[in-house]
Parts: C-alpha cells; structure tokens; sequence
C-alpha cells in the first residue's frame, strides 16, 4: 500500500532543477519549475545515471550520461519510445516536500 513520506524541504530543490535523494528504499529525483514539483525514478534505465542529477530542457529531465530525455509530466522517455521512469504523486505540505511512495 503506498504511503506518502516527506523527503526534503522545499527550498532544497532550485528553481529550475532538481536533486536526487534517498526515500522509502527508493533512489528519487525531485524536480521544481515554477511552482511545479515532479518526482520521478531516480536511475535512467539505460545505465543507471542519476536523473537527479541531469538537467531540465524543455519540460524534460535529461540523463546525464548518455542524454536520454524523459519528460517530467509522465516520465516516458522521449529518446527511447517505450523506455521510460515511474513518476510518483508529490506535493508541498508548509516547507517541506511530500512523495507518495
């Protein structure tokens, strides 16, 4: 049954970026564009890279290993059809950042 756990503060993600982070057992990467919050799978399926750790390009994380694009809106991959990370319900709760997991 999925639980929603907190796993950092809000101003711990930039604007325009994201982090990659530890919750529930799970490798996270949390992302924030404007007062959106996505949180996808933290690993690419292609070679493991840390998504939390690529860049945002037109409303798409990008690996940054190899490039792979996946789309913070579901987490398919854009590069890859058929590819792609689990996206899993966030939001805010005061200062802090919640993830259904």
């Amino acid at each position: 049954m999925p639980e929603w756990v907190p796993v950092c503060r809000l101003d711990e993600i930039p604007e325009g970026s994201g982090c990659s982070l530890d919750a529930a057992g799970l490798r996270l990467a949390i992302f924030r564009t404007g007062d959106d919050l996505f949180a996808l799978y933290g690993r690419c399926p292609h070679s493991g890279g840390s998504l939390g750790h690529g860049w945002i390009d037109e409303n798409e994380v990008v690996c940054p290993l190899h490039q792979w694009r996946f789309k913070l809106a579901d987490g398919r991959c854009s590069t890859i059809p058929g590819e792609g990370v689990h996206r899993f319900r966030c939001e805010v709760r005061g200062e802090m950042v919640w993830v259904e997991v």
